[in-house]
């Protein structure tokens, strides 16, 4: 391990590299090396033609992984979502480097794939949308098909269809931590979030790349706990202490550092929220959750109003919220700093997070939508002309029990469409999944069925028509029509108890021995 500057850290990185970064919104964000490979570009032209991979969206809107939005910097940018990155998002949408978007979770695995000199990822994940080689392949723009290599392939096995997630190679591995040792030896103590630190590192080092980490603060040896060492000091190269912590290496977008990112509390503690149309939605979504659920919820308004609702009801505890980045509990944060909890009982790695997912671990998510059409098709990924990306949406509505849709029918933007724009989540593989799938809004609720949308309830004030005449397709109609619960809309709700599911984990294995 040799100590550096940002200058001579960013000369270490050849022209044409393929980098791996770390991050998630802000968190885990080395902004000092970022800002050091824009500014060195823009003064000598290097580095440049760079593959630069990211597992999550990197942003606040401004800084972040918008300092690679900068033409000839990067010719291909990999990666699952570019939603809170306006400059990054304009750059691939009018074609000035490659855009090429896997699923979050995918990326994620890839990493531990690469170290372990495997030849990719094999998973279900990604059938049907956009990323199935036989649609897009994940290529959202045009220098793409033309350009950039195949990242995913079908693989035929027993007679189902399978995506491979290939393998590459990692020139340049860059992430952060709060203390680094005289041994390079790290440790994330500060940080709200793990995320894929040691997997970049051990993928760039077993490439025979270098690795890079933007440190907080400089300790001495020995001063870190050998179980609290994130990343061993045999995997980095170059250890960047970070010039301005308090701008470059800020916990979250909104704090330097806050505790309440990475400690525990009592539900006493748990905040809630302000009456809203969002927070109907967020309130009649939890009712068709189980005591016991383990959930994950995605950004925008499930982000913004699950937590809460169960705080209001006090049903806190009878639900396990996740965020995929790798928190347990807590209420998450919203917005810029979506990815973190105040108050989580745990913080995993990321790819162990989509482990889980993947694996059939969630009994439900909320999820955001930007277009819904006839057949339950749902679009994210490409709004308005926008190139967005998916983030970790693939990954988790292809994989949990119940997938239940939170949007608004009021903003600018039609909701229902006949066809949808993109093809993030396909209803006809939530299908072939046996997956249950909702949509709620703050007028109705719908449900997938094999003919596709079938509304089944509507708010108390409301007329049927007042609801059909606002979607341009038909729908089928449950009869007679339930009602949404009246107190949902009320600044007030009174309390009620989640049920419980029938049959147990344990039950079930006693029955099977």
């Amino acid at each position: 391990m040799r100590l550096a500057s940002v200058l001579e850290a960013v000369a270490a990185i050849p022209d044409g590299a393929t980098v791996a970064v770390d991050g998630f919104t802000l968190m885990g964000v080395a902004e000092a090396l970022y800002e050091g490979i824009e500014e060195s570009f823009r003064k000598s032209g290097h580095p440049r033609d760079l593959v630069i991979v990211h597992a999550a969206g990197q942003s606040n809107r401004k800084i972040g992984f918008e300092h690679f939005a900068v033409e000839g910097l990067a010719k291909r940018i990999v990666g699952s979502h570019w939603g809170l990155m306006p400059r990054m998002s304009a750059f691939l949408g009018n074609g000035l480097a490659e855009a090429v978007c896997l699923p979050q979770g995918q990326l994620s695995s890839l990493y531990r794939a690469i170290a372990a000199g495997r030849p990719g990822n094999l998973t279900r994940i990604g059938l049907g949308t956009f990323v199935d080689p036989r649609i897009e392949a994940g290529k959202v723009n045009q220098p793409a098909r033309d350009r950039a290599p195949d990242y995913v392939a079908i693989e035929p096995i027993d007679g189902q269809d399978f995506m491979f997630y290939r393998s590459f190679k990692i020139d340049v591995g860059i992430f952060r931590a709060s203390s680094v040792d005289q041994d390079g030896n790290c440790a994330h103590d500060d940080e709200a979030v793990m995320l894929d630190s040691l997997s970049i590192a051990q993928a760039a080092h077993n490439s025979r790349g270098i690795v890079i980490c933007q440190a907080k603060k400089l300790v001495q040896r020995g001063s870190i706990p050998p179980r609290q060492v994130t990343v061993p000091g045999a995997l980095v190269d170059l250890v960047v202490q970070a010039p301005e912590p308090e701008r470059q290496h800020r916990q979250t977008d909104r704090t330097v550092f806050d505790p309440v990112y990475i400690s525990a509390a009592s539900d006493s503690q748990l905040p809630t929220a302000p009456f809203s149309t969002r927070l109907v939605i967020g309130r009649r979504a939890i009712r068709f959750l189980h005591r016991g659920d383990v959930v994950n919820i995605g950004t925008g308004i499930p982000g913004d109003t699950v937590g809460p609702a169960l705080a209001e009801a006090g049903l806190a505890d009878a639900i396990t919220l996740t965020v995929e980045s790798g928190v347990y509990g807590g209420v998450p944060a919203g917005g810029v700093d979506f990815g973190i909890t105040a108050h989580p009982t745990a913080i995993i790695s990321h790819a162990s997070q989509f482990d889980f997912y993947n694996g059939g671990g969630l009994d439900a998510t909320f999820m955001g939508a930007g277009q819904v059409d006839r057949d339950g098709n749902v679009n994210v990924s490409r709004l308005g002309g926008r190139v967005i990306g998916a983030g970790g949406f693939i990954d988790i509505t292809q994989s949990a029990r119940l997938v239940c849709f939170c949007f608004s029918l009021e903003g600018r933007n039609e909701k229902f469409v006949s066809r949808v724009d993109h093809l993030t989540f396909s209803a006809d593989q939530a299908r072939k999944n046996q997956q249950r799938v909702l949509y709620v809004t703050e007028r109705a609720v719908f449900s997938l069925e094999a003919s596709g949308l079938r509304l089944i309830e509507i708010a108390p004030s409301l007329a049927l028509d007042d609801v059909l005449g606002q979607i341009p397709f038909s729908v089928t109609v449950r009869q007679p029509v339930a009602r949404m619960p009246e107190d949902i809309f009320q600044p007030a709700i009174r309390p009620f108890e989640l049920s419980t599911r029938a049959a147990g984990k344990i039950q079930e294995f006693s029955k099977g021995r």
